[in-house]
C-alpha cells in the first residue's frame, strides 16, 4: 500500500509513455500530478489526477509544479533547446526538494553514435547524472505501441531492411517507471529495457496478421523514398534526416541487442509482440 501522500510529477503525460506511466501510477494508488502545456489535453487523462499547466521554458511555473512532489518522471522530447529546457526542470526539482528524477532515454544513447538523436540522449543522460540529484535513467528500445500508427492500410513502409530490434511494450516501461519513482534502491542506476525477442519488420507484419486476422505487410523502401513521403505528410527535413540516421543503424544490425534489465526488474519476461497485438487488435485494425 502506498503511504506517501506526496504526488509523483509526470511530464509528457499526453504522450505514449507518459500517459501509460500516469495510468500505472493511478492504478498503484500513487498520488499523481501531470505537467501539461495545453489544458485541453487534460480531458484525455483519468479523473483524480492533479493538473499543472506550464512548460519547460517557464521557470516560475516549473517551480510551482515541482513544489511538494516526491519524484518526477521526465520524458525526452525533440527540441533544438532540449538540454537547456531539461536543465530548467532539474533546477526546479532541486529548488523544490524533489527527491528523484527518472529520465526516459533510449537504448542506443551514446556519445559516438552515428545518430544525432542518440548523441543528444547521451548528453541529456549525462546532464541528469551529474546534477547531484537522485536519479534513474531508463533506456528502452523501440515500442510495440509504434505499430498502432506505423501501419496505415496494414503497410509497414520503412527503410529498415532486415534489421532486428528488441521491441518492447510501453506498459512494461511504465511498470518499471513506477518502481523507480516510488521505491528505494534505484538511485544512480541506468537500466537497459529490451523486449523478449529480436524481430525484423517482416516478422512483425506476420505477428500482427496472426493476431488480427487482417493482412499486414512490410515494404522495405529506399531511404530517400521514405524521406520524400514523410516530408509530403508534414515531417520536416531535419527530423526526417534524424529518423533516417536511426533506421540506418537498424539496417546495419546495430539495434540487434539482447539481454538488459527488464526481466529482473519486472520479475517476469517482457510482454511479447504477439500478446500486445492480441490486446490491441481492434486498434491495429482501425488503420485499415
Amino acid at each position: 500500500m502506498n503511504t506517501d501522500t506526496r504526488p509523483v510529477l509526470v511530464t509528457g503525460a499526453s504522450g505514449t509513455t507518459g500517459n501509460e506511466v500516469v495510468r500505472a501510477l493511478v492504478d498503484a494508488g500513487v498520488p499523481t500530478r501531470v505537467l501539461l502545456r495545453d489544458q485541453t489535453k487534460a480531458t484525455k487523462l483519468r479523473s483524480g489526477i492533479e493538473i499543472a499547466i506550464g512548460d519547460f521554458g517557464n521557470r516560475t511555473a516549473l517551480e510551482a509544479t515541482c513544489r511538494g512532489a516526491r519524484s518526477a518522471f521526465m520524458t525526452s522530447f525533440d527540441h533544438p533547446d532540449q538540454i537547456a529546457l531539461q536543465k530548467n526542470l532539474i533546477d526546479a526539482c532541486r529548488k523544490e526538494g524533489v527527491g528523484t528524477i527518472v529520465r526516459l532515454s533510449a537504448s542506443s544513447a551514446a556519445p559516438d553514435s552515428s545518430s544525432r538523436a542518440m548523441q543528444l540522449h547521451h548528453v541529456g543522460d549525462t546532464q541528469l547524472a551529474s546534477s547531484g540529484l537522485g536519479h534513474c535513467i531508463l533506456r528502452p528500445s523501440w515500442f510495440h505501441q509504434n505499430f498502432l500508427t506505423y501501419c496505415p492500410g496494414g503497410r509497414l513502409r520503412l527503410p529498415a531492411g532486415d534489421g532486428r530490434i528488441p521491441f518492447l511494450d510501453v506498459r512494461d516501461i511504465a511498470e518499471v517507471a513506477v518502481a523507480t519513482l516510488t521505491k528505494p534502491g534505484h538511485d544512480g542506476k541506468t537500466y537497459l529495457l529490451l523486449g523478449p525477442a529480436l524481430l525484423n519488420h517482416r516478422e512483425v507484419a506476420d505477428i500482427l496478421t496472426e493476431a488480427t486476422g487482417r493482412r499486414f505487410v512490410y515494404e522495405d523502401v529506399a531511404p530517400e523514398t521514405w524521406r520524400r513521403e514523410s516530408m509530403a505528410a508534414g515531417m520536416s527535413d531535419d527530423v526526417a534526416g534524424q529518423v533516417l540516421e536511426i533506421f540506418a543503424r537498424v539496417k546495419a544490425g546495430q539495434s540487434a541487442i539482447s539481454g538488459g534489465d527488464l526481466p529482473r526488474l519486472l520479475g517476469r519476461p517482457g510482454t511479447t509482440l504477439a500478446q500486445f497485438a492480441r490486446d490491441h487488435a481492434a486498434a491495429l485494425v482501425r488503420q485499415f
